[in-house]
């Protein structure tokens, strides 16, 4: 029986693997979270349609003998953005799709998909799936905690919107919006299935809980079965938030306040026990379950001409869901994350203008422990993080490096090191554009830790064998 992750495929959001990396500024401010109705608009009765073809090729340089299989892959994926105006409603669309053509796969997701009210009002209702900028540490660090994410590939996680109603009253320096829903969409990731007794996926970046229990010294193994419950259950769980922000983000300073009740993004697991720990092969079904917290972030921020700094607080409290007798289920434990950022750009080098990012973030708590019905811990847990990174500082550079037949070459650059994991990430990429609307990309990633034998659950260690260089072309229109 082949499932989404956690989800049967009843539901209408699954997800395309790779971000637009040429936009027009309307495609981009929809990827960012901005809303082209936001915008003012040409009247038309015409829809103004935006869109993104992309060809990639991806090969990791070392093979996994378990999956060697998934040393190459090739990816056509496209994007489109729609924006139409009528005399009463303004519609919005950002859809994409892309086929794996080594894997067999296909994706399609709808990132934002929303009508609001006509006019140039300052307060506006939105209905349907769109992206807010609720928290700038949430969205800078990719955390999906407020607003859920697809991440077939961990290095390329893509933020969705949530979906509900939007009472939003927008101004220059003052923003106050309200959001209810009666539904939920979680975090969409790889493709999972039964396989020989173990759950298994086609992606280097996934990991199956182990087979190994070691119960009196015996070693026992685990045969898992994967139980998804109705879409409806897990769709129909309601939430609500509100944010206000205070101050221009492009000019002076300014404040964004945020808080919510809301599903968890990421759908936790519950679990039988084990039941029978004398055979030498356990049964055991998993089954994900929804479970909700309070979450509150707030971000203070100052800009000036090419300058903009940012400090960031977020914290959620998860509700404790606890599970039916000879059951145990994942506990998420509360966290608090901070964060600092500085963006800057600087003319004239290369004669060229590079934009430069500086970001640290520190996390504090966000482990995972199952536990029994009586609360108490149990003595196995499935998976033991919530977050990639938790004590990170990041440096990223972007821009025109020069220039070749008059036509511009561009570079992406990002260094990540996390003191807790003792371990780093670059990431690097590189656009020449023949012409306007083509575009030939090529790129890389490396992952590395100090020592393998620390921490071996996380991120960094997990995933090291996934260095990779990929190249294609992009087209705009």
């Amino acid at each position: 029986m082949r499932v989404k992750t956690y989800l049967a495929a009843g539901l209408f959001c699954l997800a395309v693997t790779t971000k637009a990396k040429a936009q027009t500024p309307s495609l981009q401010k929809l990827a960012l979270g901005v809303s082209v109705l936001e915008e003012p608009m040409a009247p038309s009765s015409k829809a103004q349609v935006y869109g993104q073809v992309r060809m990639e090729g991806m090969q990791y340089l070392t093979p996994i003998a378990e999956a060697s299989q998934l040393t190459y892959s090739q990816l056509l994926s496209a994007r489109l953005s729609a924006v139409k105006e009528t005399s009463w409603m303004d519609f919005a669309s950002d859809i994409s799709g892309g086929t794996f053509f080594t894997k067999g796969q296909s994706h399609f997701v709808v990132h934002e998909l929303y009508a609001g009210s006509h006019g140039n009002s300052d307060f506006k209702t939105f209905v349907g799936r769109k992206k807010k900028s609720w928290s700038e540490i949430d969205q800078r660090w990719q955390l999906g905690l407020w607003q859920p994410t697809f991440s077939i590939d961990a290095l390329r996680p893509e933020e969705q919107g949530l979906t509900g109603l939007f009472l939003d009253y927008n101004t220059q320096k003052l923003e106050v919006l309200g959001f209810v829903t009666p539904m939920f969409i979680p975090n969409m990731g790889p493709d999972i299935r039964e396989e020989g007794g173990g759950l298994v996926a086609d992606s280097r970046w996934y990991r199956a809980p182990s087979r190994d229990y070691d119960f009196n010294n015996r070693i026992n193994t685990i045969s898992y079965d994967l139980d998804i419950p109705e879409t409806a259950k897990l769709v129909a769980n309601p939430g609500g938030a509100f944010m206000v922000r205070v101050g221009d983000k492009d000019k002076g300073p300014w404040l964004n306040v945020s808080a919510g009740y809301l599903p968890v993004n990421e759908l936790i697991l519950k679990r039988q026990n084990f039941k029978d720990v004398s055979e030498d092969e356990v049964d055991v079904t998993v089954s994900p379950v929804v479970t909700y917290h309070s979450i509150s972030s707030v971000d203070f921020g100052y800009s000036y001409n090419s300058v903009s700094g940012t400090i960031s607080y977020l914290q959620d409290e998860p509700l404790e869901k606890l599970p039916d007798p000879d059951w145990s289920i994942q506990k998420i434990k509360a966290l608090q994350a901070y964060s600092a950022s500085l963006d800057f750009s600087l003319a004239n080098i290369f004669s060229k203008t590079l934009s430069f990012q500086i970001e640290y973030l520190k996390v504090v708590g966000g482990g995972i422990v199952d536990i029994l019905s009586t609360g108490q811990p149990d003595d196995f847990t499935l998976f033991d993080k919530r977050l990639k990174f938790t004590n990170a500082l990041s440096f990223g550079v972007e821009g025109q490096l020069a220039s070749f037949f008059r036509r511009p070459f561009v570079t992406r650059f990002k260094y990540l090191y996390d003191y807790d994991q003792r371990g780093s990430l670059l990431n690097t990429e590189f656009l020449y554009y023949p012409s306007q609307k083509w575009a030939v990309v090529m790129g890389g990633d490396i992952l590395g830790v100090q020592d393998e034998t620390f921490s071996p659950s996380s991120f960094l260690n997990q995933y090291r064998a996934n260095d990779r260089v990929y190249g294609g072309m992009t087209y705009v229109f």
